[in-house]
């Protein structure tokens, strides 16, 4: 039996694409519709967290009661008021090659694609279908609220990738979040400073290769021929 494709997990903001702050603004918007203007994301680390996480920090921070329903109507809110913010001109674009790096992968059929992601499902849509990238492309779509971790993501990832071992999986994200979820679970990782942690940071978190930014396709290509080597 042929071994299966390497799998790729891409981290979506910072990574894919950049929305200029529209999501952090939309979720604040949203928190305070939810909960008044007590509620705020000060504080609240963004990178590589996943946005139930985001939620619980700022609920704990300000002693704000969250419940199931509280919760669902966060998300709305959320999806409601990123909306309006993505309607903005250009206030989510996709970042520098990766177009042509998913165009190339695709076309190579050397890798499965996947998306991995601290968004929701209908706000991670929502920046995919902004900034011009289908999420169609993407199989397995790993969202934020599908663990309670970034690390159990990528455990997710590989149960609904059977035979996948977690040496042919390569995350490639921009931040030492995305390099941590990615070395907890022994997998591979190519690390983009398109984001806010610096090239440093990111090779010294653990990341296998750095990059400024995904317009050379090769070092990816390089990973992906490393893991399909015998």
């Amino acid at each position: 039996m042929a071994r299966p494709l390497p799998l790729l997990l891409f981290d979506l903001d910072g990574t894919l694409l950049r929305t200029s702050g529209a999501g952090a603004r939309a979720m604040e918007r949203a928190g305070k519709l939810v909960w008044g203007e007590q509620f705020s994301l000060a504080g609240v680390n963004f990178g590589g967290s996943l946005d139930p996480v985001i939620l619980q920090q700022a609920a704990s921070s300000f002693n704000l009661e969250l419940d199931e329903h509280r919760h669902r109507h966060f998300r709305s809110t959320y999806s409601a008021e990123l909306s309006l913010e993505l309607a903005q001109a250009e206030s989510a674009q996709a970042l520098p090659g990766v177009f042509e790096l998913l165009a190339r992968l695709r076309e190579a059929a050397c890798a499965t694609i996947g998306l991995l992601t601290g968004n929701y499902e209908e706000t991670g849509r929502q920046k995919l279908a902004a900034a011009g990238l289908d999420a169609g492309w993407f199989s397995p779509r790993i969202w934020g609220d599908a663990a309670p971790t970034r690390p159990g993501l990528v455990e997710r990832a590989l149960r609904l990738q059977p035979g996948v071992l977690p040496e042919a999986v390569i995350v490639v994200g921009d931040t030492t979040r995305d390099v941590e979820c990615a070395k907890v679970n022994g997998c591979r990782v190519l690390a983009v400073a398109t984001g806010t942690n610096s090239r440093r940071e990111l090779a010294l978190a653990g990341a296998d290769v750095v990059v400024d930014d995904l317009k050379d396709p090769t070092p990816l290509f390089s990973l992906i021929d490393g893991v399909r080597a015998p």
